[in-house]
C-alpha cells in the first residue's frame, strides 16, 4: 500500500504538467503538408524597389554561448548608433532588379552615381549585399518589410553581429 502511494504522489505532479505542456506540444508535431506550403518563401522580385530604414535593434549574436555581460550589450548599443545614424543619412536603399543595390543620399539624382553601392545575390529566399560584412535581407510575409542582420564581421567580434535593422518598402 506505501508504495501505491508514493508512486501516485510522484506520478501525479508529472501527469499534471504534461497535461498543461501538451497543448503546446501537440500542435507544433502534427504539421500537414498543406500547412507547410503556405509559408512564404520570398523571391528575388519581392527585394526589387525602394527601401527607408524604420528601426533598428540590437541582438546577441546566435553562436554567443554564455549570457551577455552588461558592457557586451553597451558597446552593441553604442555601436548600433553609430551604424543607425550612417543609415539615416541616406534617403533610401534602392534594389534593382539587375542585380545591383545603391544607398542614396538626400538630393541625388535617380541616376547619379553612388556614393555607397554595389552588386547583391540571392540564395535561400535571403538577399545578400556583396559587403564584407554580409548583409543577409530576409522579407517574412509576403508585402512584408526587410529585416537585415549581418553574418560575418570585418575584424572585431560582437560588433556587426548584433545588429539589426528594419526597412520598408516606400514604392
Amino acid at each position: 500500500m506505501q508504495k501505491s502511494t508514493k508512486a501516485i504522489r510522484v506520478a501525479a505532479p508529472l501527469l499534471a504538467i504534461l497535461g498543461m505542456v501538451a497543448p503546446f506540444i501537440l500542435p507544433m508535431t502534427h504539421i500537414s503538408s498543406a500547412q507547410a506550403q503556405e509559408e512564404y518563401l520570398p523571391t528575388q522580385k519581392d527585394f526589387v524597389g525602394k527601401w527607408q530604414l524604420s528601426g533598428a535593434t540590437t541582438r546577441p549574436p546566435r553562436d554567443m554561448k554564455d549570457a551577455p555581460t552588461p558592457e557586451q550589450e553597451a558597446a552593441a548599443n553604442e555601436f548600433q548608433q553609430t551604424v543607425t545614424a550612417f543609415y539615416g543619412a541616406f534617403d533610401y536603399l534602392e534594389i534593382t532588379a539587375d542585380g545591383r543595390y545603391n544607398f542614396h543620399q538626400p538630393g541625388d539624382p535617380t541616376s547619379g552615381s553612388c556614393v555607397w553601392c554595389g552588386t547583391w545575390s540571392f540564395s535561400k529566399s535571403s538577399l545578400w549585399l556583396e559587403l564584407d560584412t554580409a548583409p543577409r535581407l530576409d522579407i517574412y510575409a509576403k508585402g512584408g518589410d526587410i529585416q537585415m542582420t549581418y553574418t560575418a564581421e570585418p575584424e572585431e567580434k560582437s560588433k556587426y553581429a548584433w545588429l539589426v535593422f528594419g526597412w520598408t518598402k516606400v514604392d
